[in-house]
């Protein structure tokens, strides 16, 4: 290859960079003289600017430019490297400026402008949205928690996580989500985290959490998992701590429902001096029939069955009061509303007629039985208030399948029970309905409403995995509809009929009565000393003891709510120091509202009122089936 044909090459190169670059260059002599501009620049200057002072024909100025880095690149010769906005467009453009060789010997400068506009608000863009997610993550008032989706160890937590669950960042990292969660909530929450790493979004689970220092927090979080890029993803679970929450829904519904009991306490009443009138009839028939044992059988009889409805009527009183603990089971609809439409037929009042249709023999659902008459009652007083001058009230359930074909709620696909309650009110005016769940919206008069009623409602209903729906038309009334997945009925067990009964064990044993109460506690002595048992009595939980400590006791038949010493207290001490004697508790309230209940093991619990056989079979099972 000859000289000469390679300096043609050169030219022809240098020809072609000048022709194809895209960005513009130029040479500026030492007194600011542009002593070269390529086409780029020609053409965004508007003219060919070579001559001219180059801060009037590049910058629209008098003086040289303040930043200008001239002297430092001619006279030290240095490489300097600058990225500026310019004033005669406004644009973004970065600059490199070198020392050159002029053909006469002297040094000038050679630069070389880049537009980079758009990338710089790209930058500025993804700098704010940067600042923007930063605030938020460490000033966010919720917990944001990235996990692993294949190892479920955690990737990083926000403040609000180390503010919550008192600890520190550095001590969660890596670690396994579910060691936070109580060990019965574990099983939950890794069915959950498998569902949202094959795509499913889970918004407003909620989940037990544990804290640092032992403490529980009830989390309400939204899960979805993201996909990072280059195969790497993340489950974001973004929680809020609804403990208090919770725990001021729970009030209010207390508060509610002690309200609606207040009101029922006229119809109660009204039905307490009927069964209390039929009882002293029967004991004055008793004392006319003395010596007539055909006639005594059937005045039992029918005092048996009155006291049976009085039972029933306190345990449904019990119920709606909320004297149960909170526990989601399969209920059947039907059932329950038609055990209960009596009920609410005395919250309702003799004005309004109750209605109850159902086109099912039984529709399951997996409710708590406390929320779900919540639910029904809000309804019913909302519609009695609608109706103050009397009316009908409709209740009617069904079941209904949607499918894609016949699905016009935005529900999902499946089965639903449906409960339906209609009032022939004036219905909710237009300008009102957009607002009825709206919590502490109110049309009723100050001091007459807290405006949560439907708020709570609706509240539950989401709570379950059920909808709402509300019809209305002026002058007709109102119709509300709750949708609740269908539930499978749970199998009964087959009851084993006993070959002997409990009533014709001989009795053997020592038995230990304590109730305060003369009037139950004496009956029961006496039924059991008949029936064969050594027995003794006490008022309170500190005479019992003092037996205790000489007489050799074989069981011990205790109320639980009791002056000195209550039964649980009782209880305790007697299993501490005499861990052979057997112990039932009785109470007024159901099974599972004791503090005991659940606490104490090897405590056998009778709930009040149980007829003498029940309790003798207790007593049976204890004593003589060890």
């Amino acid at each position: 290859m000859s000289q000469e044909f390679v300096k043609l090459d050169e030219k022809n190169l240098l020809e072609a960079f000048l022709n194809s670059f895209r960005g513009f260059l130029a040479i500026v002599s030492p007194d600011d003289i542009v002593l070269f501009a390529n086409e780029p620049l020609i053409k965004r200057t508007g003219f060919d600017p070579t001559g001219y002072i180059c801060y009037e024909v590049f910058h629209n100025r008098k003086s040289p430019c303040p930043h200008c880095q001239r002297k430092e690149v001619i006279q030290k010769k240095k490489i300097v490297t600058w990225e500026r906005k310019s004033p005669k467009d406004g644009r973004w453009y970065n600059v490199v400026n070198s020392p050159v060789t002029l053909p006469d010997g002297r040094v000038g400068m050679f630069s070389m402008v880049i537009d980079v506009h758009e990338k710089k608000l790209a930058q500025e863009i993804a700098e704010r949205h940067r600042r923007f997610l930063e605030a938020i993550w460490s000033r966010a008032p919720f917990l944001i928690i990235g996990i692993n989706p294949d190892g479920g160890e955690i990737v990083f937590v926000n403040k609000e996580f180390e503010k919550i669950l008192k600890y520190r960042a550095e001590e969660v990292i890596g670690k396994n989500i579910f060691d936070f969660f109580p060990e019965e909530e574990r099983r939950k929450a890794l069915c959950c985290c498998q569902e949202v790493c094959q795509g499913k979004e889970k918004e407003a689970v909620e989940f037990w959490w544990q804290t640092k220092d032992g403490e529980r927090r009830l989390l309400q979080s939204n899960c979805f998992l993201v996909e990072m890029g280059e195969g790497e993803r993340v489950v974001f679970n973004i929680s809020r701590d609804i403990t208090e929450e919770r725990r001021l829904q729970e009030q209010l519904l207390q508060a509610q429902k002690m309200e609606a009991v207040g009101r029922l306490a006229g119809g109660l009443a009204h039905d307490f001096n009927n069964l209390l009138t039929s009882l002293k009839g029967y004991v004055d028939l008793l004392q006319k029939y003395r010596h007539d044992p055909e006639k005594i059988a059937d005045i039992l009889r029918n005092i048996n069955l009155v006291l049976e409805r009085t039972g029933d009527i306190t345990q449904k009183l019990l119920t709606f009061s909320g004297r149960k603990p909170q526990h989601t089971r399969n209920i059947d609809l039907v059932n329950f509303c038609q055990e209960m439409k009596n009920f609410w037929q005395r919250l309702l009042g003799e004005d309004i007629e109750l209605l109850l249709e159902t086109s099912e023999n039984h529709l399951h659902i997996s409710a708590d039985e406390t929320h779900l008459q919540q639910i029904i009652m809000n309804l019913i007083v909302n519609a009695r208030d609608a109706m103050p001058k009397g009316g009908k009230l409709h209740i009617k359930l069904l079941h209904q399948k949607f499918t894609r074909e016949s699905l016009k709620l935005e529900i999902p696909l499946g089965e639903y029970a449906v409960l339906s309650i209609s009032d022939t009110g004036p219905g909710i005016p237009e300008e009102i309905l957009p607002h009825i769940f709206e919590p502490f919206f109110t049309t009723k008069p100050a001091g007459q409403g807290t405006g949560l009623g439907l708020a709570i409602v609706y509240s539950l209903v989401k709570q379950y995995g059920g909808f709402i729906s509300v019809y209305t038309e002026k002058g007709h009334g109102t119709t509300f509809k709750i949708y609740w997945p269908r539930a499978r009925p749970e199998k009964e067990e087959t009851q084993v009929p006993k070959e002997t009964s409990s009533l014709s064990v001989k009795g053997e044993g020592t038995i230990l009565v304590v109730e305060d109460d003369v009037l139950v506690r004496e009956p029961i002595v006496e039924l059991l000393r008949d029936a064969g048992y050594r027995v003794f009595e006490a008022e309170n939980g500190l005479e019992a003891l003092e037996i205790l400590s000489r007489e050799k006791i074989d069981l011990i038949i205790s109320d639980l709510v009791m002056p000195k010493m209550d039964g649980e207290e009782l209880a305790a001490l007697v299993q501490e120091k005499y861990p052979e004697v057997k112990i039932i508790l009785s109470s007024g309230y159901p099974r599972g509202s004791i503090p005991s209940d659940g606490k104490i093991k090897g405590v056998t619990f009778v709930s009040k009122p149980y007829t003498f056989s029940q309790l003798l079979e207790k007593v049976c099972s204890l004593l003589h089936n060890p």
